[in-house]
């Protein structure tokens, strides 16, 4: 199994966000969660992702823009979690193939939570991340912003208000002339979801205007593909999850 079937290319520990009131409820459903979550990725590679087939990118980095959008019914628990969004801008370094896994070494990140979403809602979506994506930060950090998202048959774009990053996907790039649509890859594990409805390839365009010491980075005709997973199982104790 490769290294990215058994983790993720993002961690999303939200540690110290409190939860103020109370976000909208899915009931009866406490002691589980259940999310699918439409994608949009674009990342520094050349397309597509060579760690998903060795110990790591070429690169030796992974300055990336992943955008997540809950599709209507997603949950953690109580917590209904229909149409929210969070993006992380990112770069996973070049270390993380020296301990491949759970808790493996990553340089940075920062999470952009929709403006939309309640405190419950982020607290929620940082423990289902942290249960699909467990790695280790340098640096982590999260903000908010305005989140447009959207995708068609022939691409995807999503940005963010402030104009900090923007991502846009070409799947007509992919296209063979012997085919209908884009090349679409499956049977590959994507981290530590339950499932997906597969990789569509796109070419991407994405940028990021730099945060703190988080440098920025602009890419053009790289590596992207929209995907679909699921994520599903018991709500597992704190020991076990949601901790850096």
């Amino acid at each position: 199994m490769s290294l990215k079937a058994k983790i993720a290319v993002v961690a999303i520990l939200v540690a110290g966000i409190a939860i103020v009131g109370v976000g909208t409820t899915h009931a009866g459903s406490a002691s589980t969660y259940e999310v699918t979550a439409d994608t949009i990725e674009g990342c520094s590679c050349p397309l597509f992702c060579t760690c998903y087939f060795s110990a790591s990118a070429d690169e030796h980095k992974c300055e990336a823009n992943n955008v997540y959008k809950f599709r209507k019914g997603s949950h953690y628990g109580n917590v209904d979690l229909t149409d929210a969004i969070v993006w992380v801008n990112l770069d996973l370094g070049g270390e993380w193939h020296h301990k491949p896994g759970p808790g493996m070494p990553t340089e940075w990140a920062v999470v952009t939570f929709d403006k939309k979403t309640t405190p419950a809602q982020r607290e929620a979506i940082g423990k289902v991340l942290a249960i699909v994506f467990p790695v280790k930060w340098k640096r982590f950090s999260t903000r908010e912003d305005a989140i447009t998202f959207e995708q068609t048959d022939k691409g995807a774009h999503a940005t963010m208000a402030s104009g900090l990053s923007e991502i846009s996907l070409d799947k007509t790039a992919t296209n063979r002339p012997d085919k209908d649509g884009p090349v679409v890859v499956k049977n590959l594990q994507y981290w530590g979801s339950t499932s997906n409805e597969g990789f569509v390839l796109a070419m991407s365009k994405h940028h990021f205007n730099g945060v703190g010491e988080n440098p920025k980075y602009s890419y053009d005709k790289k590596n992207g593909f929209t995907i679909a997973w699921t994520a599903k199982g018991e709500i597992p104790s704190e020991s076990k999850a949601g901790k850096k």
